[in-house]
């Protein structure tokens, strides 16, 4: 009998073991399943966080090279924001979605900054854009009298073909006078026009360049906030002076190239 107990008993352990073992085992199966779980969402987090610095990057350089260009493009007439500023805006706000508080307020610095200055840039290239319309309308009317000159040579020709003496001749003659008269005119417009475009326009161009610092400031910022958030380390100040040796470096090329080019306008244009 007590063999028999012996044997009960044993067995109570041994299955007792068995799902002790078994309890454990699925313990530690759920641990690493939330483990595991845990992990995924941190790499889908860095993941989406990630691509969104790398799409606000992108459209911050796509906005510097629009940026600099306004100088020299044509305003949009129907009022539309360019695809360039649109997209930069895009791409700042989605990133509040996973950035940390302090990260969201300079980020709304950074996008003020580029707001102002493309607005500021907008006004300053409003003078050269009505200035163009100016011209666009002198150009039609040149083209509208030379049309009306070749009418006019046109009938000169039929009627010394026909009548020499027609005393019609005079009168059209005068008339093609007066027209090469207001052409010349027109063209003196024109140049005129031209002139004070160029200087509208370099006074744009002035206002790209008071701006472009703090936008080349806020293209590195925007790289040392990803860094931080995404946990890249860097020595912020010895990466703060590296770029400001470059941005000096291209403001000085920049600004010796471009008087040059405006030397070289001056004397065409006296």
């Amino acid at each position: 009998m007590d063999a028999f107990y012996g044997v009960i008993a044993g067995s109570i352990i041994s299955l007792a073991g068995v799902l002790i073992t078994l309890r454990w085992n699925q313990k530690l199966h759920e641990m690493n399943l939330k483990e595991e779980r845990r992990k995924i969402k941190e790499e889908r987090e860095f993941s989406s966080k990630r691509d969104a610095f790398l799409s606000a990057f992108e459209a911050l350089s796509r906005y510097i090279y629009y940026y600099i260009s306004v100088p020299d493009r044509i305003l949009p007439s129907d009022g539309t924001i360019s695809e360039e500023v649109v997209k930069c805006d895009i791409t700042f706000n989605r990133l509040h979605c996973y950035c940390e508080l302090e990260t969201i307020e300079e980020l709304t610095r950074l996008d003020q900054i580029l707001y102002e200055a493309w607005v500021e840039v907008v006004k300053a290239k409003l003078p050269s854009a009505f200035t163009d319309v100016d011209i666009k309308d002198i150009e039609v009317r040149i083209s509208g009298i030379e049309k009306i000159n070749t009418g006019v040579q046109d009938e000169i020709t039929v009627m010394l073909q026909s009548n020499p003496e027609n005393p019609l001749l005079e009168s059209c003659y005068n008339k093609k006078v007066d027209n090469l008269q207001q052409i010349r005119d027109l063209l003196s417009q024109r140049t005129e026009l031209i002139k004070r475009r160029y200087e509208e326009t370099e006074k744009c161009r002035d206002v790209v360049a008071a701006n472009l610092k703090n936008i080349n400031e806020s293209l590195r910022d925007i790289l040392l906030l990803a860094r931080r958030e995404l946990s890249f380390a860097i020595e912020h100040e010895k990466y703060r002076t590296i770029t400001d040796k470059k941005m000096k470096s291209m403001e000085r090329i920049s600004k010796g190239f471009l008087a040059e080019c405006r030397r070289q306008m001056q004397e065409r244009m006296q």
